[in-house]
């Protein structure tokens, strides 16, 4: 995370621009509607009362070799299903940077508490794991 990653953080948790601008030290104009703390590029992902489906984004660096191709191995916990997309990743000398978006959903009809998995991206040497944990409500 930069401080860019910071302030998207602190504007979607609802502080002020004076007060982010104050903390940072960076002039700042939160977006309106305020961004979703779901989307702060963190590295992994955390999503409370999950109740039918949300959807993060994320951006990941590439810090291996410059044409590396990396594809999504999902782990979903039970009654959870995960949808990666893109579900490969491909890098080279002019992508260094790529965002993608997880697709958690849940069709539980009671509570069932907190869920834990993840997703996997690999270039079959390398294994980049992304954590996913939360928990169900019931679905009204």
């Amino acid at each position: 995370m930069n401080l860019d990653d910071y302030i998207f953080y602190f504007c979607a948790s609802g502080y002020n621009d004076t007060s982010i601008t104050v903390l940072t030290g960076k002039p700042t104009k939160c977006s309106s509607p305020l961004p979703s703390v779901l989307d702060v590029n963190y590295p992994a992902i955390t999503i409370p009362n999950l109740n039918g489906e949300v959807t993060v984004t994320r951006t990941v660096t590439n810090v291996g070799p410059v044409d590396s191709v990396y594809t999504a191995v999902v782990e979903a916990p039970e009654g959870v299903e995960i949808a990666v997309e893109p579900e490969t990743l491909v890098f080279n000398s002019s992508t260094k940077k790529l965002v993608f978006k997880v697709r958690v959903s849940t069709t539980h009809k009671c509570d069932t508490g907190y869920f834990f998995g993840s997703f996997t991206w690999t270039d079959g040497t390398r294994n980049v794991v992304i954590p996913l944990d939360g928990y169900n409500l019931p679905i009204s």
